[in-house]
């Protein structure tokens, strides 16, 4: 660990800011949620059900392997690189190629962003999900101020402060739409789809500019800030889990739209 991060630890311990990676935070919420899974759909899947440096591969084959039936389905040929899929489709939520009623539960981690129809999205997992089953998503809270300030840059210019930040290649870099993004905004598109909201958390992270020396000691007061403001209503990351009632119907997408 480099002198910069261990200063950046050493500040969060001091003003008592938890400063775990919101993958980190989702890997321990899917984890307990998977008991009595059999059939799972992972949405927008890529190479992996979260990245391998915020849970290694080893742990995600115990925890996720427990499970007899993980599908996946991506538009993006990473997908063919997942190490943890039994099953592997190439195609767009908004129209699964699934029966009515095939999974307990349905995952998307960090895909929600790029839905442009949410109200046909969460319609269709509701209609592939069985009665009492689950949707689990994580994605970014677009009421966090590094997610403001990305819907007005330029797309050339965010590409490039990506990969300063993030280390992410271009083909990794989708279209955002932030249509499904606030708390607000979940719970009524949801309740109207026809799910129960189970849980709604706006977890807050690690921040950004870790890597860059003091100005990541400096964002500690910023991350402090937003989890305190408004019960952390302005922090970085939304992770849901929506149910769908044990006696559900179908809805038709014209209800929801």
């Amino acid at each position: 660990m480099n002198f910069w991060r261990k200063g950046k630890l050493a500040i969060a311990r001091t003003l008592r800011l938890d400063v775990t990676h919101p993958q980190a935070h989702y890997a321990r919420f899917l984890v307990e949620r998977l008991d009595g899974v059999s059939r799972w759909l992972d949405v927008g899947c890529g190479r992996q059900v979260v990245p391998p440096d915020k849970m290694s591969l080893e742990e995600q084959r115990a925890c996720f392997g427990k499970v007899p039936f993980l599908v996946g389905i991506d538009v993006d040929q990473a997908i063919l690189q997942h190490p943890l899929l039994k099953a592997r489709v190439i195609g767009l939520c908004g129209a699964l190629p699934f029966a009515a009623d095939s999974f307990d539960l349905v995952t998307a981690n960090m895909v929600v962003e790029h839905i442009q129809d949410p109200s046909t999205f969460l319609a269709d997992i509701y209609r592939v999900l069985r009665p009492s089953g689950r949707f689990i998503f994580h994605t970014p809270n677009s009421l966090y101020y590094l997610v403001c300030i990305a819907r007005v840059t330029p797309e050339f210019l965010k590409r490039k402060l990506v990969w300063i930040l993030e280390g992410r290649r271009d083909e990794d870099i989708f279209k955002t739409y932030y249509a499904l993004n606030t708390p607000q905004r979940v719970a009524h598109l949801a309740k109207a789809v026809g799910f129960e909201v189970e849980t709604l958390r706006v977890e807050g992270g690690d921040g950004s500019f870790g890597g860059l020396g003091p100005l990541g000691w400096a964002e500690c007061l910023l991350l402090k800030t937003l989890a305190v403001v408004q019960h952390g209503q302005f922090n970085s990351n939304l992770i849901v889990s929506l149910r769908k009632p044990c006696h559900a119907q179908t809805p038709s997408l014209a209800a929801v739209s």
